[in-house]
């Protein structure tokens, strides 16, 4: 899943900002503060909420003045759709009801059919392909990027705090930056001097992003930047190579297909729409549409590592069986 998890990942990096019209209204603002005021600040007040609160949103980590701030979500859609007829965002997104303490449930669900998806073909592949197969490692070590991807997903629309915030960004990156790696080590082979070259450039420049990311400044802007251009030359490259192997066997076309309903299912992004019963949104429906997309990416990599291996690209003479 090389390609659509990378547009994944530079999707996922579309959902933040720092401020909305809803949380920037006064009357959000306000509600707020009464709400700590009445709930939260008083230790009496505190202890009285804690025992309203149910075990699924305590284990999930949701404070007083994060649930005052759900709280006063919903009392500002009430009040901007009387006042103004629309439903406002918060926070760079739209609100969404919360179920058994879980932010998103929608996204949340989807990103763990990816994950399920991500697994049962991964294992399918390392069943399917002799370990020796060049290649295999390569895919094999890209997968675990893309199934720690669909975990932080799930983790960040579970419980959208600064660290799974920041761990789903860096994670989605790193799925980004090893596609692109995949691609590189498929033109260059997986056992030279050239090998550990391009490694090492990667992982260089992953360390240095992260740096800056984590410790210099969280910049949004930057992120996507770095984002957009990686996430747009791995596919160019890849849609390329498929163009100059388009013979080579079916498995080429699958990856096709793959990068094709990818491209499509994008749309879905631009929708942008209040969410369908305040749980699905154009997001969480773009994260099921790409859900069944490994079962056609992972066939395209065995075949090209069986190819691989029967024809020697890499030097290596290996009959398949």
């Amino acid at each position: 899943m090389s390609w659509p998890a990378s547009v994944f990942a530079v999707l996922s990096l579309v959902s933040s900002s720092s401020a909305s019209w809803g949380d920037q209204s006064s009357f959000y603002i306000m509600c707020g503060r009464n709400c700590w005021k009445l709930n939260c600040q008083a230790e009496e007040s505190l202890q009285a909420w804690r025992e309203t609160q149910s075990r699924s949103e305590r284990m999930f980590g949701w404070e007083c003045m994060d649930d005052c701030r759900y709280n006063c979500m919903w009392e500002t859609v009430e009040e901007m759709e009387m006042r103004h007829g629309q439903v406002p965002q918060f926070h760079g997104k739209w609100p969404f009801v919360r179920v058994f303490g879980v932010q998103e449930p929608a996204s949340t669900i989807f990103s763990l059919l990816n994950l399920c998806s991500n697994l049962y073909m991964l294992n399918w592949f390392i069943k399917t392909i002799p370990s020796t197969t060049p290649m295999f490692s390569v895919w094999v070590l890209y997968s675990l990027t893309a199934v720690n991807a669909w975990v932080w997903s799930t983790v960040f629309h579970t419980r959208d705090t600064n660290f799974t915030e920041m761990m789903d960004y860096f994670c989605a990156f790193s799925t980004v930056l090893f596609s692109l790696i995949a691609f590189c080590l498929r033109i260059v082979g997986t056992d030279n001097a050239r090998t550990v070259f391009v490694s090492a450039l990667f992982a260089a420049f992953f360390s240095h992003h992260i740096y800056s990311m984590a410790f210099v400044r969280f910049d949004y802007g930057y992120n996507m930047k770095v984002n957009v251009l990686v996430g747009a030359v791995n596919g160019i490259c890849w849609l390329a190579w498929a163009y100059s192997h388009y013979g080579d066997g079916p498995h080429v076309k699958k990856g096709v297909g793959a990068i094709l309903v990818l491209t499509g299912s994008v749309l879905l992004e631009l929708l942008d729409f209040p969410p369908l019963m305040w749980t699905i949104d154009s997001h969480a429906l773009w994260h099921l549409a790409t859900a069944p997309l490994p079962l056609l990416w992972y066939q395209f990599a065995a075949g090209d590592c069986l190819k691989i291996a029967r024809e020697g690209e890499f030097g290596i003479q290996k009959k398949i069986a």
